[in-house]
């Protein structure tokens, strides 16, 4: 990974490299050499021109002076351009610049000069016609003719000798005695001839000069500078091609490298790719076992590594207590030198490292040193070692070590995954030790929860024989002391011990019940109501409430057992179907009322003849073997690693109580149906109405009180509200049979709560609802030592109260009619 960022960091100064010295090996001198030849030559071209117009106009051939301004206009853009395309202004540029503007100069004085020539020869022309009308004096117009001839020749010599002749002529002419009427043009001819000769030979130095006063130095100069310098950058421009050649050549090198190197790392990746499939079969070995059966694995797990690591050792030492070791060895290979006490020497360095992961090559001197010595001492030539935690506590170590070969390359940069196998090795074995732990918790909870339910039952057994004992030795004295005197009353009181003693039977055939899983308390069930509502319930927290269908119908069906707990039974069913589907799978609720016209033999149970409400759980899951299926309903025995194994056993505890079975089928792949049938309850005897009662309020707060009124008087029941504690004990002394159930606020400190409770206990034998907040808490010890029947949580919910009430007043009237009728008769007695 470093060569491989090396060579990047190598390849990108390269290319800058390769950038600047393409940028600045560029022939770009060629370029501006050519075109600043073409603008001289342009310039040369222009000035040639120019120089021909001259001499065209000094001969009078040209009239128009407009060629000549135009070449030098193009003169005087050719150099600007030259200016601006090559951006130099030196010595060279300035020199062509001012020989231009000299020619310039000239130009405009030849102009001017030539325009006054040749405006002097036409006049000589124009004169030369107007002197040869006839009446001019012949003699005169001989003269002018020769004159003018004379003038006219001027335009092909202008020799000294040439103008010495004419200024003679003219000064004759200007001598001679001519007519006075001739005068004027005489004067005129003379005039304009001493002009022509002053101005012509300034004309002809100009135009003489004018070749003379060529930029062609400047431009040869020009043009050499700028070959001189197009050389020179030539020459460097020779130079960064050969440097860029020669970084060309050092880039391809490098590519090359990297091209060994992606190949060297695709060949690393490849192989650890393959290892990191061999780390994963390992684990999966581990996950795939049961808490019990992974130290049995743990050498095949080391072996899978091993082979894919091509070790030739593999051992793993336990510092928890245990001292366990496990060793793997080569096919080929004996067990490692020393083994193990020579290993267990290397604990104490290995736990005192900085790190969890220690890797150690002799040859290369890497590594601790103490375990370099001991190491290279036993002929090892790599070792790697990774420490396994448990709570943060290291409680072994996983050793590879080498001794008949290096390590390969790819594996240097694979031992990050040795520590991925320390970590599963670490969690199997943490697994297996909160199995252990789980198992001796789950023992010791259920000979504690034994402990605990004989202790509880048999304190509130105990206190109700004592109770009832003491109610029969009263009796008893009071018959023994009326017996003589009173014979009546000793038959009542013998009739009330008689009472007594059925109630201690009572007592006993609980005692009985609770040894049998049966319980006296006669709950019923609405079948349709609780699986709609918890078919409700469960589609609520799903992601696709659509997979879960209920159909049919119980038609009403009742059947024993609480609600709550009928509910849980649907619930465990319904969960344990989805948990076992695919997401998304469907799963099927159907309820259905079967009546079965003679007995039938169920996969979990029998069932006699008669009406049942048959309850439908089928998914299309992974399904159960036959192993599986046989343990099902064994408390604790789970399929699953979050289960706790208690929901079937459960459920299966409530249908065995309420004399119903379970049918189950199942394969593997195929889903599994559970199917629960529950005898259905007459409807003579669900008929049975507790509408009317009359029960007592007792509370803190007469505004709560009156609220609770409501709540009682809204589900059909008869309430009596009490915030004084005294007034309502005055109440159930004054009348005992009056009130059929009592509701008791909880107030841990004053009379209410408990200290009520335990008062009026002893005034009336009718049940006790503690009304407690959702934030009381009561130790069930202490409800059954009141004795409290059950408890009522704030805020009240109808349902919830109405269940509590009917089953307490069903169970009461149901179970006590004589002594209903008993109070029935006291209450006669009293009014007679």
């Amino acid at each position: 990974m470093r060569l491989t960022a090396q060579a990047a960091i190598l390849g990108a100064l390269l290319a800058a490299l390769l950038t600047w010295l393409m940028i600045n090996g560029k022939g770009e001198m060629d370029a501006a050499y050519v075109r600043t030849q073409r603008t001289v030559d342009a310039i040369a071209l222009a000035e040639s021109r120019m120089q021909h117009d001259v001499l065209r106009a000094r001969t009078g051939l040209l009239r128009n002076y407009d060629p000549i301004v135009a070449h030098l206009r193009d003169m005087r853009a050719a150099l600007t351009g030259m200016r601006a395309t090559n951006g130099l202004d030196d010595g060279e540029m300035r020199a062509l610049a001012e020989a231009i503007a000299r020619e310039a100069q000239m130009v405009e004085r030849f102009k001017t000069g030539n325009a006054l020539v040749q405006n002097s020869i036409a006049y000589f022309d124009s004169l030369s016609d107007r002197m040869s009308e006839p009446d001019i004096d012949p003699r005169l117009a001989r003269a002018v003719a020769a004159l003018q001839i004379r003038v006219s020749e001027l335009a092909r010599d202008s020799s000294p000798e040439r103008l010495d002749a004419i200024r003679a002529r003219l000064d004759a002419l200007a001598a001679a005695p001519w007519a006075a009427d001739r005068g004027a043009d005489i004067d005129a001819i003379v005039l304009h001839g001493r002009q022509l000769l002053d101005l012509l030979p300034q004309v002809d130095t100009v135009t003489r000069s004018l070749p003379a006063a060529s930029s062609e130095a400047a431009r040869q100069a020009l043009l050499e500078a700028r070959r001189t310098l197009k050389d020179r950058r030539q020459a460097r421009a020779d130079g960064f091609r050969l440097a860029l050649y020669a970084a060309a050549l050092a880039l391809l090198a490098l590519v090359v490298r990297v091209g060994f190197l992606m190949r060297a790392g695709t060949v690393i990746l490849r192989r650890t790719i393959v290892f990191q499939a061999v780390v994963a079969q390992a684990t999966n070995l581990f996950l795939a076992s049961q808490p019990d059966e992974i130290e049995a694995h743990i050498v095949d797990a080391m072996a899978i590594v091993g082979e894919g690591a091509g070790t030739d050792h593999c051992y793993v030492l336990m510092l928890d207590g245990t001292d366990a070791v496990h060793l793997w060895n080569r096919p080929g290979h004996r067990a490692p030198c020393g083994w193990p006490d020579a290993q267990r020497a290397l604990m104490p360095d290995i736990t005192a490292a900085p790190e969890d992961y220690i890797f150690i090559e002799t040859a290369a001197g890497h590594g601790p040193p103490a375990l370099l010595l001991a190491l290279a001492q036993r002929g090892v030539t790599t070792f790697t070692c990774a420490r396994m935690r448990r709570q943060g506590k290291i409680v072994g170590v996983l050793c590879f070590e080498r001794t008949s070969s290096t390590l390969p390359p790819w594996m240097r940069h694979s031992r990050g995954l040795l520590q991925v196998v320390a970590d599963s090795f670490g969690a199997a074995l943490e697994r297996q030790h909160v199995w252990a732990e789980r198992r001796e918790i789950e023992t010791t909870l259920r000979r504690a929860q034994r402990l605990e339910a004989i202790g509880i039952f048999a304190s509130g057994v105990a206190h109700n024989i004592n109770n009832v004992l003491n109610v029969m030795l009263g009796h008893a004295e009071i018959a023994a002391d009326a017996l003589p005197a009173d014979p009546r009353r000793a038959g009542t009181q013998i009739d009330l011990l008689v009472q007594a003693g059925g109630r201690a039977h009572e007592i006993a055939a609980q005692i009985l019940d609770y040894g049998r899983r049966g319980g006296a308390t006669q709950i019923t069930s609405a079948v349709d109501a609780i699986v709609s509502e918890t078919v409700a319930q469960i589609r609520t927290s799903t992601a696709d409430p659509t997979t879960l269908r209920l159909t049919g119908a119980a038609e009403g069906a009742i059947v024993d057992g609480e609600p709550a707990q009928l509910q849980q039974v649907v619930h465990n069913l319904i969960r344990n179907a989805m948990q076992a589907s695919e997401p998304g799978a469907p799963v099927d609720v159907r309820l259905e009322r079967v009546r079965l016209p003679e007995r039938r033999t169920v996969s979990h149970g029998e069932l006699p003849s008669g009406e049942y409400a048959r309850i439908r759980v089928s998914d299309t899951g992974r399904g159960m073997d036959e192993g599986t299926l046989a343990r099902i309903f064994e408390p604790f025995f789970t399929t699953r690693p979050a289960g706790t194994g208690l929901g079937l056993a459960t459920a299966f505890e409530f249908v065995q109580e309420q004399d119903g079975a379970f049918d189950v089928r199942s394969a593997v792949g195929e889903g599994s149906t559970f199917e629960v049938w529950l005898p259905v309850i007459p409807q003579a005897e669900t008929a049975t109405s507790v509408a009317g009662a009359t029960v007592m309020v007792v509370g803190g707060v007469r505004a709560a009180v009156q609220e609770d009124e409501e709540t009682l008087a809204a589900l059909g029941y008869e309430p009596i509200g009490y915030t004084d504690t005294e007034a309502a004990l005055a109440a159930l002394r004054a009348e005992p049979e009056r009130f059929d159930l009592l509701i008791v606020e909880n107030r841990p400190s004053g009379p209410l709560g408990l200290a009520f409770a335990r008062r009026a206990a002893a005034i009336v034998n009718r049940p006790i609802v503690l009304s407690l907040s959702a934030a009381d808490t009561v130790r069930p010890e202490v409800l059954s030592a009141v004795p409290i029947v059950d408890v009522a949580r704030r805020p009240w919910r109808s349902t919830a109260l109405a269940l509590t009430l009917r089953r307490h007043l069903g169970s009461e009237m149901r179970s006590a009619p004589s002594l209903r009728e008993a109070a029935r008769t006291k209450r006669l007695q009293k009014s007679h």
